[in-house]
C-alpha cells in the first residue's frame, strides 16, 4: 500500500482562483498508546548501519512501501531526524555543525569534538551479588568535583536479605569525561532500538489506516 495514496483529497483554489483537487498532506492518523504498549504486538529491532525505514520495512514486511508502518510504530514524524545517521552522515553533520567553532579554535571539526568536553559524569554502580543485578546511575557533575572525585568500590550487606546466610551489594564509583563526538554519537545511537509491528498485523493495520483516512 502506498502510504500517500491513502491520504484525503481537498478542492483548493489556485492561484487563478480556479479549484483544483490536491492530497492533503497535513492529514495525520496515529496509533492508539495501548497498542504501542503491548508486548506482544511488536519486538525489538536493532537498526543497523545503512537502514532506511524502506530497507527494514523490505527485511521484515517484504515491502519496502510499508516503511511508514516502521515509523508509525515508533512515533517518528521526521525520519531525517528521529532516524540514526550512517557513520559517514553523522560525520558530515558534526562538519556542518561545528565548522565555525573549530575554525576558531584552529582545529579540524573532527579534533575539535573530540577535544572539547561537554560535560564531566560521575558513575554509580551497584551490583547485588545474590541476583547479579546491576543498576548504573549518571549524575553530571563539574569540572572541580571531577578533578577532586577518587574513584572507588565498597561492600555493604543488604538488610532483610532474601537468603538464609545474607548477601551483599558491591558499589563503585567511577567517573568520565563525555566529549562533544561522544554526546553526538550516544545521541544518535540512542535512536538505534526501535519496535517493529508483527508482521501479522500489517494488513490489519493498513485497513484501519484506509479507513480512517476514508479511502475504499
Amino acid at each position: 500500500m502506498y502510504y500517500f495514496k491513502t491520504l484525503p483529497k481537498i478542492i483548493t483554489p489556485d492561484q487563478n482562483g480556479y479549484p483544483i483537487l490536491m492530497t492533503n498532506l497535513l492529514a495525520r492518523a496515529s496509533i492508539v498508546q495501548e497498542l504501542l504498549n503491548n508486548p506482544m504486538q511488536f519486538y525489538e529491532y536493532a537498526i543497523q548501519e545503512g537502514d532506511t525505514p524502506e530497507i527494514v520495512a523490505e527485511k521484515y514486511y517484504g515491502d519496502p512501501f510499508k516503511y511508514w508502518i516502521v515509523l508509525f510504530s515508533n512515533q517518528i514524524l521526521d525520519p531525517v531526524w528521529e532516524w540514526p545517521m550512517s557513520y559517514n552522515s553523522l560525520m558530515q553533520y558534526i562538519d556542518s555543525k561545528y565548522a565555525t567553532e573549530a575554525e576558531d579554535a584552529g582545529k579540524t571539526p573532527y579534533e575539535y569534538v573530540n577535544t572539547t568536553v561537554y560535560e564531566y559524569k560521575k558513575i554509580i554502580t551497584t551490583t547485588d551479588v545474590y541476583t547479579g543485578t546491576e543498576t548504573v546511575k549518571e549524575v553530571s557533575i563539574t569540572e572541580d568535583d571531577y578533578n577532586t572525585l577518587i574513584e572507588s568500590s565498597y561492600t555493604y550487606d543488604i538488610p532483610d536479605p532474601p537468603v538464609a546466610n545474607g548477601t551483599k551489594c558491591i558499589v563503585s564509583i567511577t567517573k568520565s569525561i563525555v566529549t562533544l563526538y561522544n554526546y553526538e554519537d550516544e545521541l544518535n545511537e540512542s535512536r538505534r532500538q526501535i519496535k517493529l509491528l508483527n508482521s501479522n498485523y500489517a494488513g490489519d493495520i493498513e485497513q484501519q489506516l484506509r479507513a480512517l483516512m476514508k479511502v475504499a
